[in-house]
């Protein structure tokens, strides 16, 4: 399931406007207006007269550039230019440096209703780091079905079909020193190119259910450090039957990755069976992807160095 990320002009006040120093000028009623990208536009060229890939679901910032560029056309033309930007009725608009915008911005914004605010940073400033906040608010965001884990320090997400024993894996885990993240519904958000966090939905944080005794309060059980409420994802372990795994995985393993978010996440299946001890192959599986980070592959160099033995006839 996947969510599309947004965010409204009024919550980027209440979150931001103390840190980018930003007062509201005009257009209090249009504060429930919403963007969806990070990225920051500067309508430079829209004051020249091409609006074309101006986007009215980012945010506008007008800096000492472009109140100077606007100055020097006629006041019909100013009129024209910025009639035909505000008509677009863009989420917001953010003036830098506490410069004064003209008359005819200020008459612009409040005619459509847009949000005109001032900011007291300059504009490289205000765009840097508006652009970090919009990209870890805005990152793209989807929930997984499993348990997800703090195991040696390595983000793992326990998956498998319903009642087959995931939260018993986490909860003998936690037992075993190791801390747990999310239990049933994992958040999981693309921070950047090639990661992705995993967290607990609010609602769930801390609590695990476990069939016969119920929801349990792990913090209370076993303490903080029972608990992490964030962690990179590195690896995904998908418990499976064991009659359902091929006869060459058994002995050298299934290399393989599940995507999420766009992420190529390394996979590895554990069979079930009674009497095996599936924390420990839960650790040992994390132990070996962690060798796999420092360029030590097991398998490989047991197979190439059979293969070696054969091509010397031994």
């Amino acid at each position: 399931m996947k969510r599309r990320q947004r965010i409204t002009i009024r919550e980027i006040l209440t979150k931001q406007g103390s840190a980018a120093k930003m007062r509201l000028l005009e257009g209090e009623t249009g504060l429930d207006r919403y963007i969806d990208h990070a990225r920051i536009q500067k309508p430079s060229l829209a004051f020249a007269g091409f609006t074309k890939n101006l986007s009215d679901y980012r945010l506008q910032v007008i800096g000492q550039t472009e109140l100077e560029y606007l100055a020097t056309r006629s006041t019909e033309e100013q009129h024209q230019v910025v009639n035909m930007v505000f008509d677009l009725r863009m989420a917001a608009v953010i003036v830098t440096r506490n410069l004064t915008p003209p008359t005819i911005i200020l008459e612009a914004a409040r005619r459509t209703d847009t949000p005109l605010l001032s900011s007291e940073l300059p504009s490289s400033s205000f765009m840097t780091n508006m652009t970090l906040f919009l990209s870890h608010y805005l990152a793209p965001t989807i929930y997984q079905h499993g348990v997800y884990m703090d195991i040696f320090s390595l983000g793992v997400l326990i998956t498998g079909s319903s009642g087959i024993g995931k939260s018993e894996i986490g909860l003998e885990l936690i037992s075993r020193g190791h801390r747990l993240i999310a239990d049933d519904m994992v958040e999981f958000s693309r921070k950047s190119p090639g990661v992705v966090v995993g967290r607990s939905p609010e609602t769930l944080r801390y609590h695990m259910e476990v069939r016969g005794l119920g929801i349990l309060n792990i913090r209370d059980l076993y303490g903080a450090a029972a608990i992490t409420d964030a962690k990179r994802l590195s690896l995904v372990v998908e418990l499976v039957p064991w009659e359902q795994l091929a006869p060459e995985d058994r002995v050298l393993g299934e290399e393989s990755g599940t995507d999420i978010l766009g992420v190529n996440i390394p996979r590895v299946p554990i069979p079930i069976r009674s009497g095996r001890s599936l924390a420990v192959l839960v650790e040992v599986a994390t132990r070996n992807q962690l060798l796999k980070h420092r360029g030590i592959n097991s398998g490989e160099d047991f197979v190439q160095s059979l293969q070696n033995r054969i091509n010397r006839g031994g």
